[in-house]
This record gives C-alpha cells, structure tokens and sequence, in this order.
C-alpha cells in the first residue's frame, strides 16, 4: 500500500506536535519536506526549507499548514483544490471566505480540516460512546471549560473565542451531533491580552434543547479542561487532558429516589489525540476515491459550522 506523502508549513509549537504524530504513523505517511522560516535543525529523510515555493517540488497528497491563522490565509488559498489540507484552527475569521474555499476543496476531491484534536482524545471518545449508548439518560445540560493558563501572549492573535471556544464549540457539535447551536446570551472580557480580541468569556448555548454553559479564557493562571454532562440515569464528566498530566474521566450512576451516585473513575495519561487525528485524517485520504460527493462535503463542512457558530459568541 502506497504510503501517504505529506508537507509540513510551520514548525512551532504545534508543527513539532503533528510532525512527531505524523513520525509515530511512519508506516503509512512520508514527511517530505518541512518549511519554516526560522533556521531549524536538520530532519533525518525529510527536506527543511525556508522558501515555501519549493513545496511545489513535492508530490505530496497532503499539507499541513501550522501558523498562525492571519498567515495561514495567506498560505492556505495558494494550495486549496490542489492538495488535502489540515490547517490549524481557525483556518481564518472569514465564513465567506472559508465557504468559498470549502466547495471548492470539495469539488476537486481534496479536504480541508481545521486542526481540531480534542474529539480524537481517548477520554472525550470515551464520553462520546456512552452518550451513544444512552448511559445517563436523557440529557438535562451541560457544563464546559476550556482555558489557557500559561499564555504569556495571545500569539494566535485571534482572543479566547477563536483559540479556546472554538475547541469547545467543535467538540459539542460532535458529542451532540448536531451543528445547530442556539446562543442565549454572551458576557466577554478583555483584561491583560489583546485590545481588540477577548481573553475571558462565557456563555449560554442550547444544543438538542440541551442547556450548556461554556467558559473560555486566557486568565487562568492554570490550564483548564473540564466537562460535565448530566442526565436523568447520572453524568458523565472529564477533569484535564493527558497533555497536562492524567485526566480523569467519571460515570456517575445516580441512586433512586436519592442517594450517593454509583462512581466509575478511569484515567488516561497518554495524549493520544493528535497521532488518532492524522490516523484519521490519513484514512479518509485513502478512501477518497471511493467517497460520495456528499460524503466529502460532510467532512470538509465541519470546520465551516464550527466557525459559524463561535463567531455567535462574540
């Protein structure tokens, strides 16, 4: 089976993260070349480079484009029907524009994901699986907290919404499956980051006349992950993520009329979810030949829904 060629367009933080994922799944994707403008250390088998023209040099089925999203538009247009892409979130602020750019992708086969990586997290799959199985019930609401404790600058440029909720507001699309998201009421601030962006927020969403509550923030002092999903049987709640230490996941059965709930604790402690992103992301490349127009457009339309609703947080 022929291996997947791939690119990588960043390599910060996030592009040293999907390069050493993309290194784990070596039996199934080359990486042939790495392009970053900053002068970076040689990498066994794979080209680096400073001038992204030589990417054109490649024939790669895939490009993954990890800076930040006001260069990323930049970039990303260049390639678009040319080649699958991943790009990391948000692919920009630009809905029309994303549209656009969207059906065109889909037109020529080619996908187009934002680098979304929570809903590939073993726990949240977890989670995901017992709200398929009906587990707790009925859902009554929801609770979720996404926040950025380290940050010493808002490097994204782009404020809390679009780096934290952004990521929160994607993974309820997907536990819920549902892309339609009511917003009952927004309340944003801007403290210590960025004038013109908001680095702590929350708000009141429905989804499936679920209620939820969702925080983001950059002014925590502490990174934040929580998730707390109640029904009628009981809830279902994560505490972190593995990439912070263990995270601890808890299905709570309530006891009938009252009572302390029956608790199941597991913990996970290896961050898995960007090597099960590329695996997936790899997979559906794979396929593509064989996929239904429709089923493509579903695919790439993810990113769009999922920036549609977090501009209504603003």
């Amino acid at each position: 089976m022929r291996k997947i060629s791939a690119g990588i367009i960043g390599f910060g933080n996030i592009g040293k993260k999907r390069f050493d994922a993309l290194r784990k799944l070596r039996n199934l994707v080359d990486i042939k070349i790495i392009c970053e403008k900053k002068k970076i250390k040689k990498v066994k088998k794979t080209k680096v480079t400073n001038d992204i023209k030589e990417v054109y040099n490649y024939d790669l089925d895939l490009i993954i484009i990890c800076t930040p999203t006001d260069v990323s538009k930049k970039i990303y247009d260049q390639f678009v029907g040319k080649f699958h892409l991943l790009v990391e979130k948000p692919i920009t602020l630009d809905s029309q524009h994303l549209l656009k750019n969207l059906k065109i992708s889909s037109k020529n086969r080619k996908i187009i994901k934002a680098g979304y990586n929570l809903k590939y997290d073993p726990g949240l799959v977890f989670i995901r699986k017992n709200l398929q199985i009906n587990s707790i019930g009925k859902i009554y609401y929801c609770k979720i907290s996404y926040a950025n404790g380290t940050a010493k600058s808002n490097t994204n440029n782009v404020g809390s919404i679009f780096d934290m909720a952004s990521h929160s507001i994607n993974l309820l699309m997907w536990l819920f499956n549902s892309k339609d998201i009511k917003v009952i009421s927004t309340c944003n601030q801007k403290n210590e980051f960025n004038e013109t962006h908001f680095d702590n927020g929350f708000a009141i969403l429905k989804i499936k006349n679920i209620l939820i509550n969702l925080h983001h923030g950059f002014c925590n002092w502490k990174n934040i992950f929580s998730l707390e999903i109640y029904g009628k049987k009981g809830s279902l709640k994560v505490y972190s993520l593995p990439k912070w230490g263990k995270q601890s996941v808890t299905i709570e059965k309530r006891t009938f009329p009252s009572g302390k709930p029956k608790i199941d604790t597991k913990k996970f402690k290896n961050d898995l979810s960007f090597e099960n992103e590329m695996h997936s992301l790899i997979d559906i490349i794979r396929k593509i030949n064989y996929m239904k127009y429709q089923s493509i457009k579903k695919v790439n339309y993810e990113s769009y829904y999922t920036l549609k609703n977090s501009i209504l947080l603003k």
